[in-house]
């Protein structure tokens, strides 16, 4: 899958956020996606919506194992970077529902991350 795919998926599983899909579609920007999913995340956990933030995180998921290597690098440079950011978003017990619902893949992405000298 590459970054030109994803925003039919995306649509398909999220049709909540097709307005602010359209400028992404002309360009295919892997990047700008993966951003306007992590906006998206934030509104649904300041509504504490965390049904359609968990469905979300498993579309990453699956875009995440299906996709090429610049799908993959947007994911692990914006959407699994947001996860700290996210965090702030939700209450402590909102928290700890999300992080036993984050797919393991991405989990591990994220933990890596945390532990990733430099950062």
């Amino acid at each position: 899958m590459n970054q030109y795919e994803i925003p039919a998926m995306i649509e398909d599983e999220l049709p909540a956020i097709v307005h602010e899909l359209e400028t992404t579609r002309q360009f295919g920007n892997a990047l700008q996606i993966m951003q306007v999913l992590v906006r998206f995340v934030k509104r649904m956990l300041t509504a504490h919506n965390l049904p359609v933030v968990i469905k979300c995180m498993r579309m990453v998921d699956a875009i995440y194992e299906k996709g090429d290597h610049i799908v993959k690098n947007a994911i692990e440079n914006v959407f699994i970077l947001s996860f700290s950011g996210l965090q702030k978003k939700c209450s402590m017990a909102e928290w700890r529902l999300l992080s036993t619902k984050i797919p393991i893949i991405l989990y591990s992405v994220y933990i890596q991350q945390l532990y990733k000298p430099g950062i």
